[in-house]
């Protein structure tokens, strides 16, 4: 069939008689993981931590900064609260549709890149969205099996964009959070 400049295709007709794969879209996927791993804390770990933090206020203390003293006593209470949390369950469903996580869904439409990071044990899903100021949402995987899910997310016009891990989520790691 030859074409010319002006002519008009009925899409529907070549469609029809175009030979068809019988490759059926993966369905959807469920799964629960914890909201981040959970690293208990020793005695160790805490006195660590305070006498490092207390050396810094001593020192602002005297050098006569209030302010600098003020923000490391919070920041000492908010590590604290941080070091104690126990994760969540996290309810995840990815479907036709888009991301749910503990029923709050990220519709495809909004979702620019992902990337499955598997470097056991990490093993996340790493969602980058449209919007300008959302930072890039991590999303535990669990038992989850990454290839399935990248399939999915493949099958539904998601790009794939290979991701890195923050040096603020290894440093996490790191010190045990």
């Amino acid at each position: 069939m030859t074409l010319k400049k002006n002519d008009i295709v009925d899409l529907r007709k070549v469609a029809q008689s175009a030979p068809q794969e019988q490759t059926p879209a993966p369905g959807s996927m469920s799964w629960e993981a914890e909201e981040f791993a959970y690293h208990p804390k020793d005695l160790q770990w805490f006195l660590v931590g305070g006498i490092l933090a207390l050396g810094i206020f001593a020192s602002l203390l005297i050098l006569k900064n209030m302010f600098g003293a003020v923000t490391i006593l919070l920041f000492m209470f908010i590590m604290y609260l941080y070091a104690t949390k126990k994760p969540d369950m996290l309810s995840i469903v990815a479907d036709g549709r888009g991301i749910a996580v503990n029923n709050k869904r990220i519709p495809y439409s909004d979702i620019t890149s992902f990337w499955v990071l598997y470097e056991p044990p990490v093993k996340d899903l790493i969602i980058i969205q449209k919007a300008k100021f959302t930072p890039k949402t991590i999303i535990p995987l669990g038992q989850a099996n990454p290839v399935e899910l990248r399939a999915l997310l493949l099958a539904n016009a998601i790009i794939e964009k290979e991701e890195e891990e923050t040096l603020t989520d290894i440093l996490a790691r790191r010190f045990g959070f």
